[in-house]
């Protein structure tokens, strides 16, 4: 049996591992967008590291791009197995998936515009469109937690609860091969223990093998305030104190709904000040309704105040901003207001206009609630430029600039540990590191060498290993 690392090897998107077992079959473990690959290469140019026809299985851990973005493409160029998720995952990766095509084209369209014909063969397309989205949608299957899914007499897959996001699993796959069972784990992305929706993830047991992600590897998170106690501070200073606009970049999917109930949490304990409050997220919209449909998956902190409110997120001042006219009306509030817009990263999305909008009024506050990977726009804020550059235009920066890491969705270094901890490493055979940088990766595997647990790897692209 053969296990590969096609993507999130050594960096944190696109990840995609494969499991080959010793007759050929073939199982995916996650297929998501690479970034940097979407920002460089054509859609005729891209292509599978490996024949797509040639897997028989996708697993998919949760909804978020970097993990079920390249799931159209894979179909289109030929996949016509099943996709196991849980049902969460399955709601929530429809609306990730089309507005990722969505997105796509509208940025191909605009660089279309603004290139001369001559150049305009250079120009990035979409990797994919609506239409290879519907195809994919009718290969998903759906399992619940925890119910053993036999795939064939030798594989068995089961799906244990990740946190992270609402859906959102730890795979666990028993191969058995001549006569004796081989147990691997695959974290996916985890959760936080205290986390505003979702509850704790739960370790996997009597592994011979981990691939876990190791995002915060290096790191715990700083923030020692609750979300509450954290969130009221920057409204007061901002918002109260210097009648001012606070912008909270955030995830479409996860941050911004966590967000949105703390806010509400503090409007029915008559906390929030009596300003307008905009979520100006349509894919945000569309999605919050599946948390509330999923009350079984909520943590038992967010089901008591959904039971006493009947709503997550519905409370008086509450905007939230689906058509563009709207967002354009936005640009010319001036009032004290708290604006909650996607992209997290600030990297594309309507919070670029707000940012641009209010980088240069020194009573305004842009507070980063989330990890901003290298060269984007969130992570050149971060640095304390004096001046930032946002569709190709400079803007002095007089805002000021803030970060927390509350609302993480991932777990810091000592939560990680105790994760694995939990997971008995000393029974097991190996132990993968993915899904994080070079700083992070090395430094959880120094943490686990010095606690005595051995053959800790940390696989490159391309990568495979015999297990």
């Amino acid at each position: 049996m053969k296990l590969t690392f096609w993507g999130a090897a050594q960096q944190v998107t696109g990840s995609m591992h494969m499991l080959t077992l010793s007759n050929g079959y073939t199982i995916l473990l996650d297929c998501g967008m690479n970034y940097e690959q979407k920002r460089m290469l054509h859609e005729e140019a891209f292509d599978f590291p490996f024949r797509p026809q040639d897997v028989d299985l996708v697993v998919l851990s949760h909804a978020h791009i970097d993990h079920s973005g390249n799931l159209p493409a894979l179909v289109h160029r030929g996949f016509s197995g099943k996709i196991l998720c849980t049902p969460a995952t399955a709601a929530l990766t429809k609306y990730l998936l089309f507005d990722s095509a969505h997105i796509q084209l509208m940025e191909y369209k605009q660089k279309l515009g603004r290139t001369r014909i001559q150049r305009r063969g250079l120009i990035p397309k979409p990797i994919y469109l609506d239409r290879q989205v519907e195809a994919m949608l009718d290969h998903l299957e759906t399992i619940p937690f925890n119910q053993p899914y036999r795939v064939s007499e030798a594989v068995q897959i089961t799906l244990v609860e990740a946190g992270h996001l609402l859906g959102a699993a730890s795979i666990v796959i028993d191969v058995t091969e001549n006569g004796k069972t081989k147990r691997i784990g695959f974290t996916g992305d985890l959760g936080r223990s205290n986390a505003e929706l979702i509850r704790v993830p739960i370790p996997m047991q009597s592994l011979d093998y981990l691939i876990t992600e190791t995002t915060y590897g290096g790191r715990d998170h700083h923030t020692t305030n609750d979300a509450e106690t954290e969130l009221m501070k920057h409204i007061t200073e901002t918002v109260i104190n210097q009648r001012g606009r606070l912008i909270i970049p955030a995830f479409s999917v996860g941050r911004t709904q966590s967000v949105v109930h703390v806010l509400n949490r503090l409007s029915k304990k008559g906390l929030l000040p009596p300003v307008k409050v905009f979520v100006d997220s349509p894919l945000a919209i569309r999605t919050s309704h599946v948390y509330e449909n999923h009350p079984e998956l909520l943590n038992e902190s967010a089901k008591a105040f959904q039971n006493q409110y009947q709503s997550l997120f519905e409370f008086e001042g509450l905007h939230w901003i689906h058509q563009y006219d709207d967002h354009e009306q936005i640009l010319g509030y001036t009032d004290p207001c708290i604006i909650v817009s996607a992209a997290g990263m600030v990297e594309g999305g309507r919070i670029q206009e707000h940012v641009q909008n209010n980088i240069q009024n020194p009573t305004s506050r842009i507070l980063i609630a989330g990890f901003c990977a290298p060269s984007t726009l969130g992570h050149r804020l971060l640095q304390g430029q004096r001046s930032i550059q946002i569709k190709g235009r400079q803007y002095p920066v007089y805002a000021s600039i803030q970060s927390t890491d509350v609302f993480s969705s991932h777990p810091g270094k000592q939560e990680l540990l105790a994760y694995i901890h939990a997971c008995e490493p000393q029974h097991l055979k190996q132990l993968f590191l993915v899904h994080g940088d070079e700083t992070n990766l090395k430094s959880m595997q120094q943490t686990l060498l010095e606690m005595g647990i051995q053959q800790v790897e940390i696989p490159a692209e391309t990568d495979a290993y015999t297990i």
